[in-house]
């Protein structure tokens, strides 16, 4: 998949209900969920788009990151869907990358194996990220053709992601292509324990 036509978006526009907090600017490694997430898919030389309903608060997370843009959303704020209308109306490239910003564990190892996944089939809508049966479509890749469907989803009031999906060519990563906490979302206080607890054993195993 030629780089020159495809670009990495990162929905940071949700009300982080269940966490309390802005989930992207929560405290991880070096910086931020945010800022980790960009770092590692500016290491494949992607550009970057951040979606977000708050984009002020995130100007200083990323200053100094080259070919990253910030932009709120460009409709009404309506959940993931209007964050995807929002990438495929601020991006001009073939296919957008699509990450929530809740994946503490995602990095660009765990990415080029769905792009080099994707590379083998032609003619698809959607590469999405699946693991231990669950699919996840904010881990996906997302052809360019299928902006009107995410435009008439918006417009019709339908927010369910699987609803629009179900319309889609979906192609989804076989079992054991990603690691499985590649995909964890912290959606919860609990689940950043969680996901503290297993950074906090991985530093401490020997290398």
């Amino acid at each position: 998949m030629n780089k020159q036509t495809m670009r990495a978006v990162i929905l940071a526009g949700g009300n982080s209900s269940r966490m309390g907090t802005p989930k992207e600017l929560l405290k991880w490694r070096k910086g931020t969920f945010l800022s980790e997430l960009v770092r590692e898919v500016t290491k494949l030389e992607l550009s970057c788009l951040v979606v977000s309903n708050r984009p002020e608060r995130l100007a200083a997370e990323l200053i100094g990151e080259a070919n990253v843009r910030v932009t709120a959303d460009l409709v009404p704020s309506a959940g993931p869907v209007s964050g995807m209308v929002t990438a495929f109306r601020a991006t001009e490239e073939e296919v957008l990358l699509v990450l929530s910003c809740d994946l503490p564990f995602m990095d660009h190892k765990e990415i080029q194996k769905l792009c080099e996944y994707a590379n083998g089939w032609t003619d698809w809508d959607v590469v999405a990220a699946r693991a231990q049966g669950r699919l996840h479509p904010l881990c996906a890749l997302y052809h360019r053709r299928t902006q009107p469907v995410w435009e008439r989803a918006l417009h019709d009031g339908q927010y369910r992601l699987m609803h629009t999906l179900a319309q889609l060519d979906v192609r989804v990563t076989p079992e054991g292509l990603l690691d499985e906490w590649a995909v964890f979302n912290a959606n919860t206080p609990e689940d950043y324990q969680t996901a503290l607890t297993r950074e906090s054993n991985r530093n401490e195993r020997p290398h």
